[in-house]
C-alpha cells in the first residue's frame, strides 16, 4: 500500500468520523459512507443494503453511482449460493475479483447490468444482542479492482458505520422516549399515588439510553484510535523495510563479489549498508523520542556554545539561497539537557526550515531566557512554572494552517512530497522536550513563515558547562580485564573482538547466571560491560550484586532501551555509565578507555 493511499484512507475514515458525529439524518449518514468509501477505494459505485425484518431479504437503502430505480426499490435475496447470504451467515468479508468468472456465487442482475465485474462485500454489525444493520458493497466495473488489504480497510470502516448507524438509533429512541415521557405527563399528575414509582422507571429507561450511547461513541473512538495505530505501524514497517533492503542486498553483493574474487569494488557497497545500518539508527532513537522513552545524558549546557559551534555546519548544509542568522542572547542561562539530543533537535528544526524555503528566504536562529507560569498552559498541555531557557527557528517560508500546525507533530504525518521526509523529525523533537521537562510549541501564520519555539528547562547546577565536544582518536587498551555481559550472540562477538583489537583482555557471560562464577573466582576485572535488558536477573541487578562482591568495580551499560534507563541521572550509581546501541567500535573502546582511567 503506498504512502498515498494509506493517507487517502486515513482522510476518508476522519471525514467520515466528523460527518457521522454532526448528522442526525440516517440516510445521510450512509449517503456519505457510499460516497467516501468510492473515493478511498477509487471506484463509482458503492452501496449499503439493510437487512429487512424477515431477516433474509436485502433492501438496497442508499448507494452512489447506481442508475434510478435502484437505491429505495431494489431488493436481494440473502440466501445460500449469493455473496451477500455468505457474508451474513459467517460475519466474513467476501471479495470476488471478476464476477464473470466467479463460481461461488451468483450476483443479482441489476448489478451485471451496471457493467459491474469485481465486488466486496463487508457486514455492517448492529446494536449488542441484535442481528447484523446490513451490509457495504463496494464495486468496480474493472476486473481486479480490488485486493485483500481493501478487505481490512473496509472491515474496519464498516466498524465505523455500524457505530454510526447504532449512535443515532440509540438517539432516537432517546427521542421518542423522552416525547412519550412529555405526553404521559398529565396522566402522571392525575394519578398522583404513582407518579414516583412512575418517574423512578422513566429516569432508569433514560440512564439506560444514555449509557448505550456513551458505548456506541466510545466504539467509534475506539476504531479511530486503531486506525492512528494502524498508520503509525505502517509508517515504521515502510522506512525499516526500505533500510533493510538497503543492509541485505549490500552484504549479499559483497558475498557475491567476495566469492568471485572481486574485492577491489566492495567498499561502496560496505558503505551503503552502513548508511542504512545509521539511517536505521536513527529512526529507532526517532522512535524512543517521540515515545519519551530515550536515554537522556541530561547535564547543564550551554546553548550558546553549542549553536555557535554548529553555525559553519548549519551554514553550508542551507547553502547560498537562504539568509541565515544567528542572534545569542546575552546572559543565557544554562540549560539541564542532553547536547548531543538538543543538536539534532536544532538541526531537524532547521533542515524543515530549509525545506519551507525552495526558493531561498531568511532562516533565524535565537536564544533567550524566559518565565513561563500555569497560564500560558495550552489546551491539553500542563506546564512547570519555572525559568525556562528558549531556542527559537523562524523561517520566511509560506506557512502553515492551524489543521496543519495541529497535526505537526503527529508521527509519519509530513506535508513534503512523498519520499522526501519521514514525517519523524518534529514529533522526535517534541518527545525530546517533553522528556527533558520542557515544551515546544509552533507559531505560524499562512504567507508569514513559521517559528518553532523550544522551552528547556534551567539547571541551577554547578557542573561544568557541556559546549562543543572534542574528538579525539580511539585509545588502546594495556592488558586490563574486561567482563562482557551481554545475551546477543553477535553483539557479544563484535565487542569481545573490539576489545581483542584495542589490547584488551575479554571474558565472555551469556547471562548474570554466567557471570557471578567469574565475578566470584581470583580473576582479575577491571571493567565490567553488561548489557540492561539481561534474560533473568537484569543488568542493573547485577551490577550492584557485582559490587557487593567487588567494591567499587567500575561498570559500563550497553542497551538498546530499557525504559528503566530513559533518564541516566536517575538510573547509573558512581562509577557507571551508559552507552545506547547502535554504537560505533570507536565510541565503544573511548567510552571503556575513559571509565578505566577515570
Amino acid at each position: 500500500m503506498t504512502e498515498a493511499t494509506l493517507l487517502r484512507q486515513q482522510d476518508v475514515l476522519a471525514k467520515f468520523g466528523e460527518m457521522a458525529l454532526r448528522s442526525e439524518n440516517l440516510d445521510d449518514i450512509l449517503m456519505e459512507a457510499c460516497r467516501l468509501v468510492g473515493e478511498a477505494l477509487g471506484t463509482e459505485l458503492a452501496k449499503v443494503m439493510e437487512v429487512q425484518a424477515d431477516g433474509l431479504t436485502l433492501r438496497v437503502r442508499a448507494g452512489v453511482g447506481w442508475k434510478p430505480g435502484v437505491v429505495g426499490h431494489i431488493t436481494v435475496a440473502a440466501v445460500r449460493g449469493s455473496s451477500e447470504g455468505y457474508a451474513l451467515k459467517t460475519g466474513e468479508p467476501v471479495m470476488s475479483v471478476d464476477i464473470d468468472q466467479e463460481t461461488r456465487f451468483e450476483y443479482a442482475d441489476f448489478i451485471k447490468g451496471h457493467g459491474v465485474k469485481s465486488i466486496v462485500s463487508v457486514i455492517i454489525l448492529g446494536a449488542e444482542g441484535k442481528g447484523p444493520f446490513g451490509i457495504l458493497q463496494v464495486d468496480s466495473r474493472s476486473r481486479g479492482h480490488f485486493v485483500e488489504r481493501d478487505t481490512k480497510f473496509l472491515r474496519g470502516y464498516a466498524n465505523l458505520v455500524a457505530a454510526a448507524v447504532d449512535r443515532l438509533q440509540v438517539g432516537q429512541r432517546m427521542r421518542a422516549a423522552q416525547a412519550e415521557l412529555r405526553v404521559s405527563e398529565g396522566a402522571l399528575r392525575k394519578a398522583n399515588e404513582t407518579l414516583e414509582e412512575r418517574v423512578a422507571e422513566r429516569t432508569q429507561a433514560f440512564e439506560a439510553e444514555h449509557a448505550h450511547r456513551e458505548l456506541a461513541e466510545e466504539k467509534l473512538r475506539q476504531s479511530q484510535k486503531m486506525e492512528a495505530i494502524g498508520q503509525l505501524t505502517g509508517g515504521i514497517a515502510h522506512d525499516f523495510n526500505n533500510l533493510l533492503t538497503g543492509i541485505t542486498g549490500s552484504l549479499d553483493l559483497i558475498r557475491r563479489r567476495m566469492d568471485a574474487g572481486r574485492t577491489q569494488d566492495i567498499a561502496r557497497f560496505m558503505d551503503a549498508a552502513s548508511t542504512s545500518a545509521q539511517r536505521a539508527a536513527a529512526l529507532t532513537h526517532r522512535l524512543l523520542a517521540f515515545a519519551r522513552r530515550q536515554s537522556l545524558d541530561a547535564k547543564p549546557s550551554d546553548v550558546n556554545a553549542l549553536i555557535a559551534s554548529m553555525d559553519d555546519m548549519l551554514r553550508r548544509t542551507l547553502g547560498e539561497q537562504v539568509r541565515f542568522e544567528v542572534v545569542l542572547g546575552a546572559g543565557l542561562w544554562p540549560a539541564l539537557t542532553d547536547a548531543n539530543q538538543l543538536e539534532n533537535a536544532i538541526l531537524n528544526l532547521t533542515l524543515n526550515a530549509r525545506d519551507a524555503m525552495p526558493d531561498g528566504g531568511r532562516l533565524r536562529i535565537e536564544t533567550t531566557n524566559t518565565h513561563m507560569d500555569a497560564s500560558q498552559s495550552l489546551v491539553g498541555e500542563e506546564v512547570t512554572p519555572g525559568p525556562y531557557i528558549v531556542v527559537c527557528v523562524s523561517d520566511t517560508g509560506p506557512g502553515m494552517t492551524p489543521e496543519v500546525v495541529a497535526k505537526a507533530f503527529d508521527p509519519f504525518y509530513s506535508t513534503k512530497p512523498l519520499g522526501q521526509g519521514t514525517g519523524l523529525g518534529l514529533s522526535m523533537i517534541y518527545g525530546f522536550a517533553k522528556q527533558s521537562g520542557g515544551h515546544v510549541r509552533i507559531d505560524s501564520v499562512v504567507g508569514d513563515g513559521t517559528t518553532v519555539k523550544l522551552y528547556l528547562p534551567r539547571s541551577n547546577s554547578a557542573e561544568a558547562l557541556i559546549g562543543e565536544a572534542d574528538e579525539a582518536a580511539t585509545p588502546r587498551g594495556r592488558g586490563e580485564d574486561v567482563l562482557v555481559v551481554e545475551d546477543d550472540p553477535t553483539v557479544r562477538l563484535l565487542i569481545i573482538e573490539v576489545l581483542t583489537e584495542l589490547g584488551y583482555v575479554g571474558h565472555v557471560a551469556a547471562d548474570s547466571r554466567e557471570a557471578l562464577p567469574i565475578l566470584r573466582s581470583d580473576q582479575s576485572i577491571d571493567l565490567m560491560v553488561s548489557d540492561v535488558g539481561l534474560p533473568g536477573l537484569n543488568g542493573r541487578k547485577l551490577a550492584d550484586l557485582a559490587r557487593d562482591i567487588r567494591p567499587g568495580l567500575k561498570v559500563l551499560f550497553v542497551t538498546g532501551y530499557a525504559e528503566s534507563a530513559a533518564v541516566r541521572g536517575d538510573f547509573l550509581a558512581s562509577g557507571m555509565d551508559l552507552l545506547t546501541k547502535p554504537f560505533t567500535l570507536d565510541a565503544l573502546g573511548a567510552k571503556i578507555r575513559e571509565m578505566i582511567e577515570s
